[in-house]
């Protein structure tokens, strides 16, 4: 017979000890497929809110070329109005002052138009990091409380073992596997700050169709986005040598 006082292990309570701590270490394995589960939910979350933000950045860019193309439909249309009426005074300086006049609208309206695109672009960003940080702080807040509630357990499986016998206490990771240890929910490079990067600037595409170049172009390297040159005709004629000259200035 076990001598009680001594605190003598029965068999008994050997087995009931055994038990307890299978009962434990499943519950803590529990805790932890849990947090594994919340975990990749906010993974999924991340993977969807940026495809999102691409789709938004994508229907920003449509927007504003649309609304690009109809500026330059309205100033071509005031352009041929004035044209009509300026007769043979286009064989003059007055087709430098008009030429003048239209690069620096377009000019005008590239940055306007650029400017509330980067805007828009901005904003899609912001609200993507935003969603970003939110998620970490869920992360931080679900490994927290999984560390908790591993702490919880060891705690009643230290005092259910003292219960059994008080030679069967210990503490810490549920029969001494460290696999099962609270330490392990605490993970925090899963969760790093989020130090949201200001976007790049929006640079217009000035390459030619099909990459193609003038006998005016440079040679392209990567380095550049070489672009056809603007307003440069391509006859001998009177007219075209002088919007080429003008052009030239």
């Amino acid at each position: 017979m076990a001598d009680y006082d001594a605190g003598e292990i029965t068999d008994r309570e050997r087995k009931a000890a055994q038990n307890q701590t299978a009962i434990s270490g499943q519950n803590v394995r529990d805790v932890q497929n849990q947090l594994k589960r919340q975990l990749a939910n906010y993974d999924y979350a991340d993977a969807q809110n940026r495809a999102l933000a691409d789709t938004q950045l994508r229907q920003n860019s449509r927007k504003t070329s649309a609304d690009r193309f109809e500026a330059q439909r309205d100033l071509q249309a005031a352009t041929l109005g004035l044209l009509g009426s300026m007769g043979s005074a286009m064989n003059g300086s007055t087709t430098g002052n008009l030429m003048r006049l239209l690069e620096n609208r377009n000019d005008k309206e590239n940055n306007t138009y650029w400017a509330q695109h980067q805007t828009n672009q901005d904003q899609v960003e912001n609200a993507y990091q935003d969603s970003l940080n939110q998620n970490n702080v869920a992360r931080r807040d679900a490994m927290q409380s999984a560390e908790k509630a591993i702490r919880d357990i060891e705690s009643d499986w230290a005092a259910n073992m003292n219960n059994i016998n008080p030679n069967l206490f210990q503490q810490g990771a549920i029969g001494g596997n460290g696999a099962l240890s609270s330490v392990t929910a605490w993970t925090p490079d899963k969760a790093q700050q989020n130090n949201a990067p200001i976007s790049g600037y929006v640079i217009p595409d000035n390459r030619a169709v099909r990459n193609e170049r003038t006998t005016a172009q440079p040679t392209p390297t990567n380095a550049r986005n070489v672009g056809a040159v603007r307003n440069t005709m391509g006859g001998n004629d009177y007219f075209s040598q002088l919007m080429n000259r003008f052009n030239g200035r």
